[in-house]
């Protein structure tokens, strides 16, 4: 009885963590299929989320101009829209567009699959409205599309099947959020770029999708550090 019992909760631990595991990571395939390598030139790509902010963006823009780097930028419909100019900016100079939703809920995942899809569509029609007028890129949106902490899950997986998009995620997570945090003394901010950009270069394959924020403080530092030692390795 008793070895039944213990059976029967280890099963069942078995699958809380393979439920978990399959729902947070984004490069599980279990639920959504995800792009997490770049396939067509062996080259890496940065991506950048949660943006755009009217700070730091222009900073990263003019950094990835100085080097040549195209990037994607998952952006916040509900930021696109406070941001238009942005936006635009971001389009014209060459980089494309992702979704990664309109209001970057933390229940977003368990919203339910109507409410997921209006938060999608919503941000779709946030920079579609950003870019009217630009006739290289008005007449449509990017369909490439980034889950808010990378979670997916059956609904997520429902949702996309309805507006058409692609999920991205990433093979190399520079935990810019973490390490580069915007609290951060300034006194620790040189050393803590180090770290952050020499666990991007470190981790770097060709193909590689690299996970950044454009809306950190130091984020355009930590673009600096990465790009001026590994430029090269980016479309």
């Amino acid at each position: 009885m008793v070895y039944a019992v213990l059976i029967s909760v280890s099963v069942i631990a078995i699958l809380v963590i393979f439920l978990v595991w399959s729902c947070a990571s984004v490069s599980s395939g279990i639920w959504v299929r995800t792009l997490c390598r770049e396939l067509r030139k062996g080259k890496s790509v940065l991506t950048f989320d949660d943006g755009p902010d009217p700070v730091t963006t222009p900073l990263i823009l003019d950094i990835l101009e100085k080097y040549g780097v195209k990037a994607c930028f998952f952006v916040i419909g509900s930021r696109a829209e406070q941001n238009p100019d942005l936006v635009r900016r971001i389009a014209e100079c060459g980089h494309t567009i992702g979704n990664h939703t309109y209001s970057h809920s933390s229940l977003f995942p368990l919203s339910g699959v109507p409410v997921i899809v209006s938060d999608i569509r919503a941000c779709d029609s946030a920079v579609k409205a950003a870019l009217d007028g630009l006739p290289s890129v008005s007449s449509s949106s990017s369909l490439y599309f980034r889950p808010p902490f990378g979670v997916t899950n059956p609904d997520i997986a429902r949702a996309l099947k309805k507006t058409g998009h692609t999920a991205v995620g990433w093979s190399v997570r520079s935990l810019d959020t973490v390490i580069i945090r915007d609290s951060l003394p300034e006194d620790k901010v040189a050393a803590a770029v180090a770290r952050c950009s020499g666990r991007v270069i470190r981790k770097l394959r060709p193909g590689s999708v690299v996970l950044l924020h454009d809306r950190l403080k130091y984020s355009p530092r930590l673009l600096e550090s990465i790009l001026e030692r590994s430029a090269d390795s980016f479309r």
